[in-house]
């Protein structure tokens, strides 16, 4: 038994057994391409890296503004790709089957939202309390014999400055996985990580891919970037996957942003030998799909490096400026009258 610090208790290793992880059989076509289904707070037609709006941590920014007085809003999209800024509004399928669960706060065992209606792209809630909001949006479609089960999940922060420090880190300690998730993917936190920290270009991040609240080895795991950079692991026997947010955010000197937000995408998979019945047609086979979407930022380096090298660039400019007067002052030679005589 190992003590799971996502779920707070004792769990068993999700057993391989079960799993059957078989990643060279069938084309596995979510990791290459294909549908894959993730939610973001960013919406397609929204301009990319703008800077984030004030009040909320790692997860996200709540979304409040205009008119409305009550509980902060927040708005989430379901897009389809796997590129964060090229991904799409994820379109319709008369086939799949789809559920929506919302945890927050007061109800950690989530509670079932409506989708969106017709004319509505986004997934719109109210967070009243502080702490994280989390959403999972479960799809299943079958495909032959293969049933194709993917759960997008969003994890959504709600914290203001003048909050209760002991509400903080009872938002912080409280649990962060489903029990009866069919796959999830959770963020490790950072050491001494808060309610307003944020994750850097730069840093090491781990994240674990769960099945039921248990760990799943040997899933095939791929980070990608802002700027489309890839990276893919296999989780280790604790369901563990650890990648280093590159640092991609090279704009030119006089437009750098040290809040510019970028977003990336975990997505985690793996095949498991299962057998049963969606809608009445029988499948012998399951594909899992899990995808998780956040925000990073520069490193701090990274601007003062480019405060040091706009610097440097001026102490350049300005020493070339004054060697080129100094030499051609040297250059200007000193009025003389000359009076010839014309009688000599």
């Amino acid at each position: 038994m190992n003590f799971d610090p996502i779920m707070g208790r004792m769990t068993h290793r999700f057993a391989p057994v079960l799993l059957l992880v078989s990643l060279a059989s069938g084309p596995v076509t979510a990791l290459e391409g294909g549908c894959v289904l993730w939610i973001s707070d960013t919406s397609p037609m929204r301009a990319e890296g703008a800077p984030a709006r004030r009040g909320g941590g790692m997860g996200g920014m709540p979304m409040g503004g205009g008119m409305h007085s009550g509980p902060p809003m927040k708005r989430l999209w379901l897009l389809s790709g796997t590129d964060p800024q090229k991904a799409a509004f994820a379109r319709g399928d008369a086939d799949a089957s789809v559920e929506t669960l919302l945890v927050t706060p007061s109800k950690p065992e989530g509670e079932s939202v409506p989708p969106p209606g017709e004319g509505h792209r986004g997934l719109v809630f109210e967070m009243p309390a502080q702490g994280f909001y989390r959403v999972y949006v479960t799809t299943r479609t079958l495909q032959e014999r293969m049933l194709n089960l993917n759960v997008a999940k969003a994890e959504v922060g709600n914290f203001g400055h003048d909050g209760d420090e002991e509400e903080h880190d009872r938002a912080m300690t409280a649990p962060r996985a489903l029990e009866n998730a069919a796959i999830e993917i959770v963020r490790e936190r950072q050491p001494k990580e808060g309610p307003f920290s944020q994750v850097r270009s730069g840093t090491e991040q781990s994240f674990i891919v769960l099945r039921k609240g248990l760990p799943v080895p040997d899933a095939r795991v791929r980070f990608v970037s802002h700027q489309g950079w890839s990276k893919e692991v296999t989780s280790d026997g604790q369901g563990r996957a650890r990648f280093q947010v590159v640092r991609d955010y090279f704009p030119p000197w006089g437009e750098f942003q040290k809040r510019f937000k970028a977003t990336y995408l975990v997505i985690a998979e793996f095949d498991a030998t299962e057998a049963g019945n969606h809608k009445d047609q029988p499948y012998t086979s399951v594909r899992y799909q899990a995808t998780l979407s956040g925000s990073y930022y520069p490193s701090p380096e990274d601007y003062r490096s480019y405060a040091w090298g706009l610097g440097v660039g001026l102490l350049a400019a300005l020493l070339s400026g004054v060697a080129t007067y100094l030499y051609r002052r040297r250059r200007l030679r000193p009025f003389q009258e000359v009076r010839l005589d014309e009688k000599a």
